[in-house]
C-alpha cells in the first residue's frame, strides 16, 4: 500500500504525530508538508491522510488550501484527517468548522492526538495570549499519542 500523509505544524508536534502514523502503516508512506502537497500526483496512492495543528479554532490555510484545491481528487481515494490541539472537547466542532462536509463525510477516520502550548516557544501577541491562557504556567500537556494506533488500525480495518 501507497500512502501520502499531508500536514501542517508550526511548533512539531503535528509532524511527529504524521511520523508516528506512518511508522504504523504498512508498505511506502511520503510525509509532506501542505504546502507541497499541490506537486502531488495523489492518484498514485492508495491512501490519503492529512493531518494538522488547529490554532485559535482554525487549521493552517496551507491545509484548508490544498484540501479545497484537491478535494475532488480526495473525494475519489480512501481519505482520513487527524488533528493535534489542547481543545479535545471541542473537536467535532474544529471539524465541522474547517473541513468541507463531503470530506467530513468520505473521512475513514478522524483523529485526535491532542497537543500541547510551550510558552517559550512563542513570541510577542501570541506568547502574551498564551500566557493569559495558561494563567502563569509555562506548558500546557496534552497529548493523546496513544490514540494513533488504534487510529491507523482502524483506517487499515475500512480499507480491507
Amino acid at each position: 500500500m501507497k500512502t501520502l500523509i499531508v500536514y501542517e505544524s508550526r511548533e512539531g508536534y503535528t509532524h511527529s504525530c504524521a511520523k508516528k502514523v506512518a511508522s504504523l502503516l504498512d508498505g511506502s508512506t511520503v510525509v509532506i508538508k501542505a504546502k507541497d502537497g499541490y506537486k502531488e500526483a495523489l492518484e498514485q496512492y492508495d491512501l490519503i491522510i492529512v493531518g494538522s495543528a488547529i490554532y485559535a479554532s482554525r487549521i493552517p490555510s496551507s491545509v484548508k488550501k490544498f484540501c479545497k484545491l484537491r478535494k475532488k481528487e480526495l473525494l475519489n481515494r480512501p481519505f482520513a484527517l487527524f488533528m493535534c490541539g489542547t481543545g479535545e472537547d471541542m473537536q467535532q466542532t474544529f471539524y465541522e468548522k474547517n473541513y468541507d462536509p463531503s470530506l467530513l463525510n468520505h473521512a475513514l477516520q478522524k483523529g485526535w492526538f491532542g497537543g500541547l502550548i510551550e510558552l517559550d516557544k512563542h513570541k510577542n501577541i501570541t506568547r502574551f495570549i498564551l500566557s493569559k491562557i495558561l494563567k502563569g504556567e509555562k506548558e500546557l500537556h496534552q497529548e493523546r499519542l496513544e490514540a494513533i494506533e488504534p487510529f491507523v488500525k482502524a483506517i487499515l480495518q475500512e480499507i480491507k
